[in-house]
């Protein structure tokens, strides 16, 4: 294996080649699907970063809560 393919962000997948001997592969790891840092649901939308307050970071409904809390002065 080279020295860039041995990250956490690849995984090894072994196969069989058709003369018998089995050989490694590299295979790039599946991001997950982003979710809200408060609530933990899967963010909607598009997959870019919003050019808002948090954008990308917390839903549409934690955001709203934050929001009305922070203007009413409570924590």
């Amino acid at each position: 294996m080279k020295p860039f393919q041995r990250t956490n962000s690849v995984r090894v997948v072994y196969r069989k080649t058709p003369s018998g001997s089995s050989r490694a592969l590299v295979r790039r790891r599946k991001s997950n699907k982003s979710t809200c840092a408060i609530c933990k649901k899967p963010l909607r939308g598009s997959v870019g970063s919003k050019q808002r307050i948090y954008g990308g970071y917390i839903c549409h409904r934690c955001l709203q809560h934050l929001i009305k809390s922070t203007m009413r002065g409570t924590s």
